[in-house]
């Protein structure tokens, strides 16, 4: 089947998805939206960089009908949330702007730009300056008493916007979105949770939504041929919070004020898990707030949360449940999504993993990036020039996320690339990560890197364990050592003597137990994983953990709905607890300043992590600059580091060896 054919039979399959649709006067090529999602690519004085023309101008490119710049800042610094955070506070910022959104529409994307002011959900040693919001009322999450706005300087911020809205106009953008959504300071004034003013800006509903009401009107008198769309909360998931029935009504207000289109979220940082989602919660969990939003207004309405499929985002676009989907997370995965699945190759889509280690990053104020796609916040750098290299041989041995990642890249850079893998598949610890509640996502990427090694020209030779003894036999020009990492053996007493389970006896379900007692003796990630696993089985499970803390490396959000499920099951914690002796199915554990305890169930499970496994090394370290060694087996990271560290090596070897440059 050609590329055309294949194109017709997807629009044929996702008809609604395809559709193109008008935004104002904007027409738009088909329904996908791509979310704002704040990176900090920025130049630390909010300026645009080519880091941020490079990240926009690859999801234009991958086929988007609109994309959505993440939150400008109309008030800097007192209205930043970050740093490396874009600002739009000043016509100095519309000469980057216009080139940002000269790269999204050369490629036949819709262009707006989100205006943004934090208010209290900021810090001081952000900005220098105490937050504002409209009530001296701290965000538990932030901790730090905001000063309440004035009338005066209310009018000023609306100015503000009115103002950043003429500034996105002149640089070119096709509509402005304003941020009233997540708890920032549009959000702050129309909920009662967080504004209790007695003048007119609080209060009633009218008064709480007259900061909004100002900044839209303002903006549709000075700028009418600009479109406006508004992110709002349809729901904060707070006490006393913004609930449905007065969102709606604020929504019927902005129709009547002229804005062109509702995007519709939910959750404040004070609302936990609600505003950016675990893995456990599912695709589309929060799409009826949109649709209860559509039933009320007539203009476009723009709906999603958790999509990564395009059968479910076709489907709720032909049910009627919204006009638009935003993919947000899916697209820093794989910004190609829209065009893979216009073409018909969802096989080669990157999967999103829902790990949130982008917003993780973002929250240790460091630029985002993704654990599934190196290139994320990287465009630049690895848009590397093909060049024949052949005959030119590599091997790379072992078939993780490092060894697949670097495979692929290799073959895809010229080179004669030959995998070897003792065991009889690919996909390394893949296979066991994905088996835990809520981790299939894992498998999913492991298929993707399977998928991509097949559909490249890479010899493939599993059930082979390479020895030293095969640098003559094929005489490779350059090998990658990839063998990843294999569970540490704890020194306590009585270990040797005595049986214990380990994460792939327990995980492949070689040991099924139900109804038993069992110990966890490590409370990292991988043991508090393997708890939950076990106590979704029904099984008594208690986690022995020498640390104050569980999980203390994983990121926040899969964290705290983790640690929630744990607590749901009645998983039993010893914390600050050492495991000094096994013998049978009873454990010694020490504390401080404790007379120690015994503690017996019916098995031991030992997860207290990994350590590189490298046994080639001292035979290949005669290979000298010939030679690099990956992922795991260099230093136990994680699929992230593993992923990015064979990219960038690929990158140095083209950049090196071959003199291909970016």
């Amino acid at each position: 089947m050609n590329g055309k054919e294949g194109i017709r039979l997807n629009m044929e399959r996702f008809p609604a998805l395809f559709a193109p649709i008008k935004i104002g006067s904007l027409e738009l090529k088909n329904r996908i939206v791509m979310a704002p999602m704040l990176v900090s690519y920025a130049h630390q004085d909010g300026t645009v960089s080519k880091g941020v023309i490079d990240y926009y101008e690859a999801r234009a490119q991958g086929g988007v009908g609109l994309i959505v710049v993440e939150a400008a800042c109309v008030d800097s610094p007192a209205g930043l949330e970050g740093r490396g955070q874009l600002i739009i506070d000043s016509p100095s910022c519309i000469e980057g702007l216009a080139s940002l959104a000269q790269a999204i529409h050369k490629h036949g994307a819709g262009a707006f730009i989100q205006l943004f002011h934090a208010g209290r959900q900021t810090h001081s040693r952000i900005t220098g300056v105490q937050p504002v919001a409209p009530s001296a009322i701290a965000c538990p999450m932030i901790n730090e008493e905001p000063r309440q706005l004035d009338r005066q300087e209310i009018k000023i911020i609306e100015e503000k916007f009115i103002k950043a809205a003429q500034y996105a106009w002149s640089a070119g953008f096709d509509g402005v979105e304003i941020h009233a959504a997540h708890g920032y300071l549009i959000n702050q004034f129309l909920s009662p949770h967080s504004n209790q003013r007695h003048d007119e800006y609080g209060g009633s509903l009218e008064n709480r939504m007259r900061i909004l009401m100002n900044i839209v009107k303002g903006i549709r008198q000075r700028v009418p041929e600009l479109a406006i769309s508004v992110r709002i909360n349809v729901d904060d998931f707070v006490p006393l919070g913004l609930k449905e029935s007065e969102s709606i009504k604020i929504c019927c207000h902005l129709e009547q004020a002229g804005i062109n289109l509702i995007h519709c979220s939910c959750g404040t940082y004070e609302s936990g898990l609600t505003s950016i989602e675990p893995a456990s919660y599912g695709e589309g969990w929060k799409i009826y707030l949109a649709e209860a939003v559509k039933k009320a207004v007539s203009i476009p309405v723009v709906g999603g949360g958790m999509i990564s499929s395009p059968e479910f985002a076709n489907r709720i676009l032909e049910k009627g449940q919204c006009d638009l989907v935003f993919l947000g997370r899916t697209l820093l995965a794989d910004p190609q999504w829209p065009k893979k699945v216009r073409q018909g190759e969802m096989e080669s889509v990157r999967p999103c993993i829902r790990c949130n280690q982008c917003i993780g990053s973002h929250f240790q104020g460091m630029p985002v990036s993704c654990t599934v796609n190196p290139h994320a916040g990287r465009e630049r750098q690895f848009r590397w020039r093909t060049k024949a290299v052949s005959k030119y041989r590599s091997a790379v041995i072992g078939s993780g996320p490092a060894g697949l990642q670097a495979a692929v890249s290799l073959s895809r850079l010229g080179l004669e690339v030959t995998l070897f893998e003792k065991e009889d598949r690919g996909g390394g610890l893949m296979n066991l990560a994905g088996i835990p509640p809520h981790k299939q996502r894992i498998l999913d990427l492991r298929d993707y890197l399977l998928g991509q090694l097949r559909q490249s020209k890479v010899e493939q030779l599993f059930s082979y364990e390479f020895k030293a003894e095969d640098l003559e036999r094929f005489k490779p020009d350059l090998v990658l050592l990839a063998t990843g990492s294999i569970p540490v053996i704890p020194n306590i007493e009585g270990i040797e003597e005595n049986d214990y389970l380990g994460l792939e006896e327990i995980l492949t379900r070689k040991f099924c137990p139900q109804s038993q007692h069992l110990l966890v003796i490590g409370g990292g990630e991988n043991g508090c994983e393997v708890a939950d696993f076990l106590a979704q089985a029904g099984n008594k499970v208690t986690i022995i953990e020498a640390g104050r803390l569980l999980a203390p490396g994983m990121e926040k959000k899969n964290r705290r709905d983790l640690m929630n499920r744990l607590h749901n099951r009645g998983v039993a914690k010893r914390l600050s607890s050492q495991v000094t002796k096994i013998d049978k199915n009873r454990v010694w554990i020490a504390r401080e300043q404790e007379e120690p305890e015994i503690v017996e169930a019916d098995a031991i499970v030992m997860a207290v992590g990994y350590k590189s496994y490298r046994p080639l090394y001292k035979d290949l370290r005669q290979l000298g600059d010939k030679l690099y060694v990956i992922g795991d087996a260099l230093r136990v990271r994680g699929f992230k580091s593993a992923i990015l560290e064979a990219e960038l090596t690929v990158g140095m070897i083209a950049r090196d060896k071959f003199g291909i440059s970016s």
